[in-house]
This record gives C-alpha cells, sequence and structure tokens, in this order.
C-alpha cells in the first residue's frame, strides 16, 4: 500500500486503485501491484487445485495397498501395548496381581501408576491400601478436605484394576483382583 495524505490526493495517478482511507490518508495500490495481486491470487488457486490433485492421487495408490497396510499398523499397535505392559513389568516396585473369579479387590500399598512416576524418586507419594470383598466390606465412603487426594485414590484403584485386567503387572506390594466388568469413577 502507499499512503497519500489526503490533502496530496489529487496528485495520485488516475490509474491507482484507493483501497482504503482515513480522516487523514487514503491508501492506494499501483498497476503493477494491482496486477501482481491478480497473479498470486490465479497462482493460489492452482496450487489449491494441484494439492488436491495429489492428495487424490496419493489416496488413490494407498487405498490399493490400505488392507496390508492396516493389518501392519494394527500389529505394530499390538507389540507397542505388550513391549510398553513388559517395560512396566521389569519395574522393581511393580508386582504381579493375582486375577481371581470372585468379587473383590484387595490392594496392598497401592500407588497412582502415573503420579509415581511424575514424583519419581522423590516418594513423596503415600501408598494405600484397598480391602473390599463381595462377603464383607463392598463399599467405601471416602471424605477429606479439597485438594487431599481422594480422586487420586479412586483413580489408583481404578487405574491398578483396568492393568491387573489387562494382563499388567500392577504398582503395588500384592494385588488381589476379581474379574470386573465395568469401572466408574466421576
Amino acid at each position: 500500500l502507499i499512503e497519500v495524505k489526503n490533502s496530496h490526493k489529487s496528485s495520485v495517478p488516475s490509474d491507482w486503485v484507493m483501497v482504503s482511507s482515513t480522516r487523514a490518508v487514503s491508501r492506494f495500490h499501483s498497476p503493477f501491484v494491482t496486477r501482481q495481486y491478480r497473479e498470486l491470487q490465479r497462482l493460489r488457486e492452482r496450487l489449491v487445485l494441484a494439492c488436491t490433485a495429489e492428495w487424490l492421487s496419493f489416496l488413490d495408490h494407498f487405498s490399493e495397498h490400505y488392507h496390508p497396510v492396516s493389518k501392519a499398523i494394527c500389529h505394530l499397535a499390538t507389540v507397542d501395548c505388550l513391549f510398553s505392559l513388559a517395560q512396566v513389568a521389569k519395574q522393581g516396585d511393580y508386582c504381579r496381581p493375582t486375577v481371581r473369579d470372585n468379587r473383590e479387590i484387595i490392594i496392598k500399598n497401592g500407588r497412582h501408576p502415573v503420579i509415581d512416576a511424575l514424583l519419581g524418586e522423590q516418594d513423596q507419594y503415600v501408598p494405600n491400601t484397598t480391602s473390599l470383598s463381595g462377603d464383607d466390606e463392598r463399599v467405601m465412603i471416602i471424605t477429606g478436605p479439597n485438594m487431599g487426594g481422594k480422586s487420586s485414590y479412586i483413580k489408583q484403584v481404578a487405574l491398578i484394576t483396568v492393568m491387573a485386567q489387562i494382563g499388567s503387572f500392577v504398582p503395588a506390594e500384592e494385588a488381589t483382583i476379581g474379574v470386573v466388568d465395568g469401572i466408574f469413577t466421576r
């Protein structure tokens, strides 16, 4: 943009295009800039068309190999999960849970796996013991002040239960988990 004071507006060539103006100044494009801008817009449109054509061509070529690639990705994801579970099992402070066909969750000195990893070796996370059984204690009421760790405790028990169900080692001294068909937390 070329900015000209409104008092000198009459000296601007007639083939220049006014783009905007204020009370004090007016802004113009020269014919060269106008032509170049049109050419830029035309080239941008051609670029969008070329990119779209290439993307569609890629999708056509990819669709020919979709099923083998999809299978490979699925196998890689499975290997990745198994490798992650193996890494967890190698940690010295994780134990192999006992999974039984009953209604109980018994976790001795369990820790939240994510918070435990975040705190690292600072040993600030206090382990918790949980004992829920179909015959005895089936419900727990957890109370305490805000930011007291209630949600962390509930999620810890849920994560340890899920980890045990999939065959992973769990962050606890000892764990006996019954088969569950649902976990509900807030």
